[in-house]
């Protein structure tokens, strides 16, 4: 089979392929690429890999800074957490700025999203290296001031980044049932992405594996990770913007009130405050003041033996992730998967609780379990993030309005404002637990009271949190989208012929 000029192109300079522009895409050459109204598998590859390096940085930005503030610089847990917590939401606010910026501008090629993520993916990738170096600080306050700094310059540059790149999800395709392919696949590149941030666990316990110090762990993996992983992000950026959407000519201000009228965001936003809004600690915490696994003659470290088991036992959740759209089907829709998800982790954790994990056939035990209930929690992403895309048509078909940039950029405004509830969460949390960070340098034993709540809080403290998230759930209506899908078709063509152009061609059906 003859290599199209693209591929060539990747094959002879990779680094050209990912940052050369897209075309624009037209009626014309989209009809001749994808004739039934399907998305090519080359651009859901690219969409792919654009969340697989996004998210590989991010496991190390994101999830790994408050452990990096507590055990490496030394500062106060509660500190952290109100730090952390304020920063956090703060820059939150920003989210809805960038937002209605990326809806109301065209860049001259006429695309909306993706030079966004083309631009800002390599700054994010540096500042994120940066958040991780210690550059020897005298005081607590120092250390605070840099990471507040680095911190912010990161997380805004993230927004727009983040915003881009869920964005593709809802102008990729004017089909709820392609969206809800592209979701899936970007799914599979968040889960893939994860993987080896997820592996770190096991190097940051004590003074780390083969006896290297968690400071240098943290340097040599946020240059592997997130340097690596921000300039992956590139690759999303071969991903056409298919849904027509002119630019805005009402001012940022008015079009972030048109968030008003995304119901179905509004619910989401408080289900995720909710489900954050409980005790918890992470395992980095539990497992590396755990006491030691025996099997046979050897003794394995808790926090390496968690780390494997782990990596094991999310082989299923990984695997359902590519059927992700058929386990749907099969649950009757994304609500009924998302309640199913919600009260199968409920259960387990009830279960893994009495299990307990002091010796390695419990621990064995209680991933077993685990693993079982991973297989419909694996789909509940797929399923929010695929409703949040049809939400953009809702609201177009509403308003008359595309609010790829804004809706998203919210999506990002709820996770910095979970993770801002939650940080702050486990800054107290530590703080009851009366955790002391120079303990574990020193191979010292947390206090007594530590070690007797430590399993209560990690294991059903997110319960509560669960729990309260299926109330606005259960309340969540998804409107008609066959119905304001063949609307739309029809407002679109309308528009573009009284415009003096051609019809825009879109397939709102799978046999139209």
């Amino acid at each position: 089979m003859a290599l199209s000029d693209s591929q060539k192109t990747a094959l002879r300079n990779p680094f050209q392929w990912l940052f050369e522009p897209t075309p624009k895409a037209t009626s014309e050459n989209l009809a001749q690429e994808n004739p039934d109204g399907s998305i090519p598998r080359n651009e859901l590859a690219g969409l792919m890999f654009g969340l697989l390096g996004q998210n590989q940085l991010y496991g190390m930005a994101g999830s790994r800074f408050f452990h990096f503030l507590t055990n490496v610089l030394h500062i106060n847990t509660t500190n952290v957490g109100i730090m952390t917590g304020i920063i956090t939401t703060y820059d939150a606010c920003n989210d809805p700025i960038a937002g209605a910026i990326m809806d109301k501008n065209r860049f001259k090629n006429g695309q909306k999203l993706v030079p966004w993520i083309r631009y800002t993916s390599p700054l994010i990738a540096i500042f994120a290296f940066l958040m991780f170096v210690n550059w020897g600080y005298a005081t607590e306050g120092q250390a605070l001031v840099y990471s507040i700094i680095v911190y912010l310059l990161w997380d805004a540059l993230y927004s727009f980044q983040d915003a881009g790149l869920w964005g593709l999800t809802a102008i990729i395709s004017t089909r709820s049932e392609e969206r809800a392919r592209s979701v899936q696949w970007a799914e599979v590149g968040v889960t893939l992405g994860g993987l080896i941030p997820g592996l770190l666990g096991m190097f940051f316990s004590g003074s780390g594996l083969f006896g290297i110090t968690q400071q240098n762990y943290y340097l040599v993996f946020a240059a592997i990770l997130c340097l690596g992983g921000g300039f992956l992000s590139v690759a999303a950026c071969r991903v056409n913007e298919r849904v027509p959407s002119p630019p805005e000519t009402i001012s940022i201000l008015k079009n972030i009130g048109q968030l008003k009228h995304n119901y179905i965001l509004w619910l989401f936003i408080l289900m995720d405050v909710l489900s954050n809004l409980s005790p918890r600690v992470e395992d980095v915490y539990l497992f590396q003041t755990h006491a030691d696994y025996q099997l046979g003659s050897w003794v394995i470290p808790a926090s390496v033996t968690v780390t494997i088991l782990g990596a094991v036992t999310g082989i299923p959740s990984l695997v359902t992730k590519f059927v992700a759209t058929k386990v749907i089907d099969r649950f009757g829709g994304n609500k009924k998967a998302m309640i199913v998800a919600r009260l199968a982790g409920l259960v387990v954790r009830v279960i893994v609780y009495f299990i307990r994990i002091e010796t390695l056939p419990r621990l064995i035990l209680t991933r077993v379990v685990q693993m079982i209930s991973s297989i419909p929690d694996s789909v509940n992403g797929v399923a929010m993030r695929t409703m949040i895309a049809d939400s953009v048509d809702y609201v177009e078909w509403v308003t008359g309005r595309r609010t790829e940039g804004i809706t998203m950029a919210m999506r990002n405004f709820q996770s910095k404002l979970c993770g801002a509830v939650g940080r702050l969460m486990q800054g107290l949390s530590l703080t009851f637990l009366q955790f002391n960070s120079r303990n574990v340098e020193r191979n010292i034993p947390q206090n007594k009271h530590y070690q007797d709540w430590v399993w209560p809080v990690y294991q059903l403290g997110p319960g509560i949190g669960a729990i309260l998230s299926l109330i606005p759930l259960l309340l969540l209506k998804m409107p008609d989208m066959d119905k304001i899908a063949a609307d739309l078709a029809e407002r679109r063509a309308e528009r573009a012929l009284a415009e003096g152009g051609e019809p825009v061609l879109v397939a709102v059906g799978a046999d139209e």
